[in-house]
């Protein structure tokens, strides 16, 4: 219709349902998968990319809190100091009132900036054994897995003017059109639990508390790539104070358990 986006989403959703060890009791189980990709030539809308987790797929994690975690090309800024270490400082004359003072001496360097992207393929299931209490109240324990993964890194593609003008700042760092994935980022991940759901008659939907536990869940430093070397900078004090400000991990610790109330079933 004359669009900006080319793109097309297969879904797969399955469930089944039998009954437990009681003839009362449910088991139910559920899987679900998805994809997103353009074609000619175009890529997916950024907003369309996936992000899992919280109580409609994996309920021990955050709303939408999985994602796969990015690199994208960018630049910093860090000061420059002398051989012992010292910042190193400029004249600066105030334009308005003429003072004249002395400020720490900066310069531009290539980076990576972290982004979370989403993902382009999502699969997850779930397991519900469901025990009916008294009326409207169930009990049912749980096991939900999944994983958000980038596969397609091709369709992550940046502003090619940005590119461009960071390459002919940068030329040694050599940027390339696309995001670096944190490969860590895209592992399995995990929950189990137990959920106590109360039947609303109104809104014919469960009022649901429960309490999970995370066994498959990040916890590492993301180390970001180093786009700058040594030939950047005018001697080892300035290189090595750049190299711990721009390539300084970052502790990602995903919780262990969640605890959370909602409306509405998981599947």
């Amino acid at each position: 219709m004359g669009g900006n986006v080319n793109q097309v989403e297969p879904v797969l959703d399955a469930r089944y349902f039998h009954k437990g060890l009681s003839p009362k009791h449910v088991v139910g189980m559920h899987f679900a998968a998805k994809m997103i990709t353009g074609y000619d030539g175009k890529a997916a809308a950024p907003f369309n990319r996936f992000y899992i987790g919280g109580e409609n797929d994996i309920r021990g994690f955050q709303i939408w809190g999985i994602s796969p975690v990015a690199y994208v090309p960018s630049s910093a800024s860090v000061t420059v100091l002398n051989n012992d270490g010292s910042p190193r400082q400029q004249r600066f004359v105030d334009p308005s009132t003429g003072t004249v003072s002395l400020t720490n001496v900066t310069q531009s360097v290539p980076s990576y900036q972290l982004v979370f992207p989403g993902g382009d393929m999502a699969s997850w299931a779930n397991f519900e054994y469901r025990i009916p209490i008294v009326g409207p109240v169930t009990l049912a324990l749980f096991l939900d897995a999944g994983v958000d993964r980038l596969v397609r890194t091709d369709q992550l593609q940046l502003n090619p003017a940005n590119i461009e003008q960071l390459n002919s700042e940068f030329p040694e760092a050599s940027f390339k059109n696309r995001a670096l994935v944190a490969a860590g980022t895209q592992a399995l991940r995990s929950s189990t639990g137990l959920e106590l759901q109360v039947l609303m008659p109104v809104v014919n939907a469960p009022f649901r508390i429960y309490f999970a536990v995370n066994p498959n869940r990040v916890t590492e430093n993301l180390i970001p790539p180093l786009a700058a070397n040594r030939s950047y900078f005018p001697n080892s004090a300035t290189y090595n104070s750049a190299v711990s400000q721009i390539g300084q991990p970052l502790p990602f610790d995903e919780q262990l358990t969640m605890f959370r109330f909602t409306v509405g079933r998981t599947f």
